[in-house]
């Protein structure tokens, strides 16, 4: 394994485009510290801020440090494991095609940006535009898996195209906002409108939702069969409180009436 340690935290924030796993196994240690990263508007060398020890050539890398002002850790990958072991900063993971990206911390804003692939596991907490497309983009997540063990912010999944992102805590507001397809999992309650806009995919809420979107209408309460496959997928992520959900029935709503009411949300009724 790779390991990349910090020793100094920025005093304005680093961005580490290209520091992703499938990268660096074809660098030797000394290539790893002289890749160039940017410190503000200033071009320097990974390791005027990093140490950088072990074996680059596994596939795996470990990123130690408070990484809150790096920007970018993990973006584009398309294989292999990057762990942060400690809090991360904007826009990690984004574009990521493939392999595993492990934040052991909370995890800043535009985490998983327009993914492809891949799996993003956040054990704290996520903020704003989780999974979502950068503006003026027409597409945001579109494939792969992002599970917060914590909260998230506003706009999570925005313009989702498709893949799953599971919540533990709550989602803000504007969750799924303009989703066209993919699957939004929020057990600890969700914000205002959610899922204004959508054209079709699914929502998920357990717990106290703010408020229903004007452009949603019930359809019925039942217990859909395809609970218990999106079940399996949440035990595999090791998702505790989704056991709730064994026995619940399901309070079903449809929109956004606005793109012809295609998109489900279904609130837990218990």
């Amino acid at each position: 394994m790779l390991h990349i340690t910090l020793k100094q935290a920025p005093v304005v924030p680093l961005e580490m485009d290209g520091v992703t796993p499938d990268r660096l196994c074809q660098c030797t240690v000394t290539d790893v510290a002289k890749l160039p990263i940017f410190y503000g508007n200033r071009r320097v060398e990974l390791g005027e801020f990093f140490d950088v020890s072990g074996d680059p050539t596994c596939g795996e890398v470990s990123v130690h440090g408070d990484c809150s002002r790096i920007k970018l850790l993990g973006a584009k990958m398309t294989s292999g494991r990057l762990m942060i072991d400690g809090n991360a900063g904007w826009h990690v993971g984004a574009g990521m095609a493939g392999g595993e990206l492990v934040i052991r911390g909370n995890a800043g804003d535009w985490i998983g940006a327009e993914m492809r692939g891949g799996i993003i596991r956040v054990e704290g907490n996520a903020g704003n535009q989780l999974g979502a497309a950068y503006r003026g983009s027409w597409h945001g997540m579109r494939g792969g898996v992002i599970h917060v063990r914590g909260n998230v912010g506003d706009e999570a999944g925005l313009l989702m195209r498709r893949g799953m992102i599971v919540v533990d805590g709550r989602v803000g507001d504007f969750a799924g906002a303009s989703m066209i397809a993919g699957t939004l999992v929020a057990l600890g309650g969700a914000g205002r409108a959610l899922g204004a806009g959508m054209k079709r995919g699914t929502l998920l809420v357990d717990g106290k939702l703010a408020e229903l979107s004007p452009g949603f209408r019930f359809s019925c309460d039942y217990r859909p069969a395809y609970l218990g496959l999106l079940l399996q997928e949440l035990r595999q992520l090791t998702c505790e409180p989704a056991e709730a959900l064994e026995n619940a029935i399901l309070r079903c709503y449809r929109g956004d009436a606005v793109h012809g009411s295609n998109g489900e949300l279904w609130v837990c009724s218990r």
